[in-house]
């Protein structure tokens, strides 16, 4: 809105107000009929009552005055509506109106009136109203008929709005909350409550901007991992200092969200901060989230099961941590038809390759997916084979966060046809390579 915006918007409870409503032909029924509706009691003045006001007269639903208006028509009134056929008899009601400082709409003559009707949407507990000022009814009305058109989207927008509100979190509590793959539509309804109801953020840089602008302003917004400086000792230092942030500010008796991307159970060190909380004693829950490989597939448009390609989905991480004494990897038993999607792999993306060539025996030309970026408007996505995988990842300059993808489904596009001879038999380099 403009500083040159004459307008206020508001709502107006009128339940037992007098209005005045000056004419009684079609344009006056329509306005009658609204005020009735939201408890208004009116008095009607005009020479002459079209039949249903006549009606509404005659049923006492409003008072009928069949006369010229005369100024004193306006005593003790809180609103008037100026509806008549006759611009004299407008501006008449409009001068006094305004002279009495009582709040006057003149139908269809915007600069003659203080106040202006919108043109509205009802639903089931909510109601839109579109307005241009007075100065291009036309265009509000298509708005109107724009939003008709999508009340059960609106609709369905109310009630998560409202399960948003009767998520707010209770004081001194802890939320493990999955950000989801960083596409704010993304983020579950009970996510997006707790995280506008929190009193502070704990989050790291794999959390979009977007999401976290989501939060309440007045929340604290603590990041403790940084882009590559997620491994090794200074790790393990952030997850201690995490801990501690989590459990000092649950003792202040502030409702606390730890935002982890995707879903913080799954490679996302959930289980280990929910074991710290139950050993402080600090009550906390987890909040499910959709999982990068679950995004990023979805939104590269790879099936990472399909009946006649892929019967399991095996999760991988391509960084373990420090001090297990070796991978936690059984290579030999990773399923040769299956689809293996691998977090936290970029930066190993040649190990990965022979790993998976040497010790569980895939076919150098298996079809591999990069997806980077997945769900969000920089997506990438680059197809080709497990052996050409290190150079793919290195020409196109790939970095965190991406997911990889191996195996048959990995050539697939399901916003087209899936090429089963190309997923079979090709092995002269890269499938396909898209962005």
């Amino acid at each position: 809105m403009t500083h040159e915006a004459k307008y206020f918007p508001v709502f107006l409870d009128l339940r037992g107000a007098a209005g005045l409503v000056v004419g009684a032909g079609k344009v006056a029924e329509r306005k009658i009929g609204n005020l009735l509706a939201h408890g208004a009691r009116l008095t009607v003045v005009a020479r002459n009552f079209s039949v249903p006001v006549r009606g509404m007269a005659e049923r006492g639903e409003v008072h009928g005055i069949h006369a010229p208006f005369r100024p004193e028509h306006l005593d003790g009134m809180d609103l008037a509506f100026a509806a008549t056929s006759d611009p004299s008899t407008n501006r008449l009601v409009a001068g006094e109106a305004r002279r009495r400082r009582i709040p006057v709409n003149v139908a269809d003559v915007p600069e003659e009136c203080t106040f202006i009707l919108p043109a509205m949407v009802h639903g089931e507990g909510f109601t839109v109203a579109v307005s241009t000022g007075g100065k291009n009814p036309g265009a509000a009305r298509a708005i109107r008929e724009f939003l008709e058109e999508r009340k059960e989207e609106i609709a369905v927008r109310f009630e998560r709005g409202r399960r948003r509100r009767d998520a707010r979190p209770p004081k001194g509590t802890v939320y493990i909350v999955g950000a989801g793959p960083g596409n704010p539509d993304l983020l579950t309804v009970r996510a997006l409550g707790l995280l506008r109801g929190a009193d502070a953020v704990i989050h790291d840089y794999l959390v979009p901007g977007e999401i976290l602008s989501l939060a309440s302003p007045k929340a604290a917004r603590i990041c403790f991992a940084r882009r590559g400086k997620t491994s090794g000792h200074g790790s393990s230092l952030k997850q201690a200092a995490i801990h501690a942030a989590m459990a000092r500010l649950a003792r202040e008796g502030k409702s606390v969200v730890r935002l982890k991307s995707g879903d913080p159970l799954v490679f996302g060190r959930g289980g280990e901060e929910a074991e710290y909380l139950a050993a402080e004693g600090i009550p906390f829950d987890i909040v499910p989230g959709i999982t990068a490989a679950a995004g990023c597939a979805a939104a590269a448009g790879i099936p990472m099961t399909h009946r006649d390609l892929s019967s399991s989905v095996t999760f991988l991480a391509g960084h373990e941590a420090d001090g297990k004494g070796g991978t936690g990897i059984d290579w030999k038993r990773l399923p040769a038809d299956g689809t293996i999607a691998v977090y936290m792999g970029v930066a190993r993306a040649e190990g990965l390759a022979r790993d998976l060539m040497e010790k569980a025996n895939l076919p150098a030309d298996t079809p591999v997916a990069v997806v980077e970026n997945g769900t969000l408007c920089a997506q990438r996505v680059l197809r080709g084979r497990l052996g050409d995988l290190p150079r793919i990842v290195k020409k196109a300059g790939i970095r965190s966060p991406a997911m990889l993808f191996v195996g048959k489904t990995s050539a697939c596009e399901l916003s087209g046809r899936i090429d089963r001879k190309n997923i079979e038999e090709r092995n002269d380099g890269p499938v396909a390579e898209s962005v």
